[in-house]
This record gives structure tokens, sequence and C-alpha cells, in this order.
């Protein structure tokens, strides 16, 4: 990967992955609520999740184009497409809303919650079909590309239980 390629592949996926999603603001207002210490269990729950969703999604993503390049321009227009939707409906959202009571949220609800993310089912397909060369795709380039989406959810989960 270029330089040139690695700083668009930041500026594309920092927002996505620190924009209020539904992980981030669960995240968000259980800290609030528990404080961020006792949110930890929660954030695990999600990241861990996220991860293996990058991990399943590379294979099936990899397997596809491998056999179907022709499909990689449509996915990667379908991807486009859906970077805007996100970007208009991140301009659009209200913001969070108060909750009243004592909210008990675990590694369990936080996995939960992530394996049902639409949002974050999309981040890895969007990451793969923009940022993947399938002319010289290689496992290498899908190892890269899935541990730095890894590393950026981490440090993003992280920051909203603050």
């Amino acid at each position: 990967m270029t330089i040139q390629l690695a700083v668009a592949w930041f500026f594309t996926f920092f927002p996505i992955t620190i924009s209020p999603g539904p992980a981030n603001l669960l995240l968000s207002s259980t800290s609030a609520q528990v404080g961020a210490r006792r949110t930890l269990p929660l954030m695990w729950g999600i990241v861990t999740v996220f991860a293996l969703q990058i991990i399943v999604i590379a294979v099936g993503i990899g397997q596809i184009l491998f056999r179907f390049p022709q499909l990689f321009t449509i996915f990667k227009i379908l991807g486009a497409l859906y970077l805007y939707y996100l970007a208009y409906k991140f301009f659009r959202s209200a913001g969070l809303k108060q909750t009243n009571g004592q909210v008990r949220l675990g590694f369990r609800e936080g996995a939960m919650l992530q394996f049902f993310n639409a949002k974050a089912l999309t981040v890895p397909l969007i990451m793969y079909t923009q940022f993947l060369d399938p002319a010289t795709s290689t496992l290498a380039q899908m190892v890269i590309l899935s541990a730095a989406l890894a590393a950026l959810i981490i440090a993003s989960a992280a920051c909203w239980p603050g």
C-alpha cells in the first residue's frame, strides 16, 4: 500500500469508526451512567465481534473477488454510495437522548449488539471493495487491511467511554 493510499484509507475509516453509531453511542451512554471501568466488558464484546466480522468478511469477499473479478466494480460503486449515505445520516442525526435507570451491560450484550450492527457489517465491505487491489490482491494485503481496521476500531471504541 502506498503512502497516498494509506492516507486515503485513514481519512475514510477514522470518521466512520469514531462517528456515533449504535456501538459508540451505547458505550458513551453506559459509561456516563456506570463509569468507564464498568463499561470495559461491553467495549470488549463489541470489539471482539467486530474483529471476527472483519476476518469472516475478508475471507468471503476475497473469495468472491478472486472468482468473479467483474463484481469488483459493482462492489466499489455500492460501497461509495453507502459512504455518501452514512455521511448524509451523520449530518442529519439528532444526538443522544437521556435515559433513566441503572444500566448493566457486559461482554455478551456488546457482542450481540455488534453482531446485529448493520453499520459495522458494511465497514469491512467498504474497506475491501475500495482499498483491496484485485489485480495484485494477496493474503498479506487482506491481513494488513484487517489488522489496521481492527486497531482503528479498538482505538475509536476506547475513546467513547471516557
